[in-house]
C-alpha cells in the first residue's frame, strides 16, 4: 500500500498529474502523452489510496503553518478544494471529505501546530 500511495498520490483527477505510467524500477515512461512525458493516470485509474492521500495533503498543507508559509484561513482552503473537484481531486471523494469535515476539525484541534 505504502508503494501504490508514494507513486500516485500527485496523480491528478484529470490526467494531469505525475509520474504517470512509468516502470516503476526505471522511471521510464510506459505510455506517452503528446508531450514525449508519461502519459498520467485519471480518473479510476488512480488507485483509490493515492486518491484519498491526494486529498489529505493537499488539505494538510494549506491548513498547517510550515518554514515556508503560513496556514491558510480555512475558508480558503474549502474554497480551493471545492474549486479543484473533479480536476485535481476525485469528486466523490471531496464530496466525502465535506460531510467528515467537522471531524477532521477536530481532529486538527486535538493536535494543533506547535510553535
Amino acid at each position: 500500500v505504502a508503494s501504490t500511495v508514494a507513486l500516485t498520490h500527485h496523480e491528478n483527477w484529470d490526467g494531469t498529474g505525475y509520474p504517470g505510467r512509468i516502470e516503476v524500477e526505471t522511471g521510464k515512461p510506459l505510455e506517452f502523452d503528446g508531450n514525449g512525458r508519461a502519459r498520467g493516470l485519471k480518473e479510476d485509474e488512480i488507485p483509490l489510496y493515492g486518491r484519498i492521500v491526494a486529498l489529505a495533503d493537499v488539505y494538510d498543507a494549506l491548513s498547517s503553518r510550515r518554514v515556508y508559509k503560513n496556514a491558510w484561513e480555512e475558508d480558503s482552503v474549502i474554497d480551493e478544494i471545492k474549486k479543484l473537484r473533479g480536476t485535481k481531486f476525485d469528486p466523490e471523494l471531496v464530496d466525502i471529505f465535506f460531510e467528515t469535515l467537522d471531524l477532521l476539525r477536530s481532529i486538527r484541534q486535538r493536535y494543533p501546530d506547535s510553535e
